[in-house]
């Protein structure tokens, strides 16, 4: 029986369950891929589970430590997005959870952007690699795992073509953002990222340099990007101030959400950030 303190409150958990598979995902996108492959024969649950929690302050609760304590793989994100996770798994040290960090599986290492979702071949290689630990855990239903697996992959096969088809036809332009969250998407749509300093203090909250947002603003003016990223989800003011800026020069503004929106599966909302990309492509040809 595994006892463990977490945030000041201290709880005693029941060993893992026999039979199912018990599965804790960070996020959202995470836990929808191991419910895709495990079905009737898994439990999994959810920790940010709203587009309004961010995964970067939360703080786990005694639910969350007990609900780590029964499970057989632990599904994070890594890169110190969701480290929180990484000291309840500690706490429950010797009880033979598996943890799966989705950054060592993209060979990734702190430092690196860890939004790694907007990646088009991300969840392929999640599924992939749950498939292999969930067939290990039971062997008996290695075949259903395959299975489902190889279903989910199909339907997230929309996202690597529909980045592949807009690629074609990226030339290799810059493009501004206003955070980092879809830059490997960029990347993988064969675009480069001009303002990697502006973005970079806005997720950190602080204030751009005068530079920075001189440089952006120019950017913008004499149309030296194909077009504007903008997370919604932050309300900075120097961030209103550039889509404002884009707005007023005809400058496209592609809107994207750090989190997954309530009632969209992953693919939906990857498709639709992707999607508004191709648009503008098809405009400006």
């Amino acid at each position: 029986m595994a006892v463990f303190t977490l945030a000041g409150c201290q709880a005693t958990t029941q060993p893992k369950q026999s039979g199912k598979i018990n599965v804790v995902a960070t996020l959202g996108f995470y836990g929808e891929a191991a419910e895709a492959i495990l079905g009737d024969q898994g439990n999994v649950h959810t920790i940010i589970n709203s587009p309004s929690i961010d995964a970067e302050s939360y703080e786990p609760d005694v639910k969350t430590a007990k609900l780590v304590a029964k499970a057989n793989v632990v599904v994070e994100n890594g890169l110190g997005y969701d480290s929180w996770m990484d000291r309840v798994v500690a706490a429950n040290e010797g009880s033979g959870t598996q943890t799966l960090s989705i950054g060592k599986l993209m060979g990734k290492t702190t430092g690196d952007n860890p939004h790694l979702w907007s990646d088009p071949t991300v969840m392929t290689q999640v599924t992939q690699r749950l498939v292999t630990q969930f067939s290990r855990i039971s062997p008996k239903h290695a075949a259903d795992f395959k299975r489902r697996g190889a279903a989910y992959e199909k339907q997230l096969a929309v996202l690597t073509k529909t980045a592949k088809q807009i690629k074609r036809h990226a030339h290799g332009q810059k493009v501004a953002v206003s955070e980092p969250v879809f830059d490997l998407a960029l990347t993988a749509m064969g675009y480069q990222v001009s303002d990697g300093h502006f973005a970079q203090s806005i997720e950190e909250d602080s204030d751009p340099t005068p530079a920075d947002i001189t440089q952006l603003q120019k950017q913008i003016k004499h149309h030296q990007i194909a077009f504007f990223v903008e997370n919604t989800q932050n309300s900075s003011k120097n961030v209103t101030a550039m889509v404002q800026l884009a707005h007023k020069y005809h400058v496209p503004v592609v809107q994207v959400t750090e989190t997954m929106p309530t009632h969209q599966t992953y693919r939906t909302w990857m498709l639709q950030q992707y999607r508004q990309v191709q648009r503008i492509q098809e405009e400006n040809r």
